[in-house]
């Protein structure tokens, strides 16, 4: 059996032992919730937060090289993205700040007038 995709973190592929623990626990939590909301659907907060609190920090030492590559992968996505932010805000914020400083000279101007009259 081949690693499957964490059905949490969908970027971390997981042993096959560790996908049967997981799914267990998620199939458990999805049960919970169904008894208390026969509508239920999603995945619960209840297995997001077994993930993040228990179950990666436990499997952490296992996982650490996807981790990293992922942590690696995020940090080019910011940078992709903040170049693509100031392309298309950078112009707006200039012109806003254009905007600012004129109207704070204009309203410097009339405040001058008023106090020389």
């Amino acid at each position: 059996m081949l690693s499957r995709p964490h059905p949490c973190l969908g970027w971390l592929h997981i042993s096959p032992a560790d996908t049967r623990r997981v799914m267990d626990r998620l199939l458990a939590e999805r049960d919970a919730a169904l008894e208390v909301d026969p509508t239920f659907s999603g995945m619960p907060q209840s297995f997001i937060d077994w993930t993040w609190h228990t179950w990666l920090p436990s499997h952490l030492h296992r996982y650490e090289k996807q981790v990293e590559a992922h942590m690696l992968y995020l940090d080019s996505k910011i940078g992709t993205l903040n170049s693509e932010l100031e392309k298309r805000v950078g112009g707006v914020l200039d012109d806003r700040d254009a905007a600012a400083d004129l109207r704070d000279r204009l309203q410097r101007e009339l405040d001058a007038r008023e106090m020389a009259s």
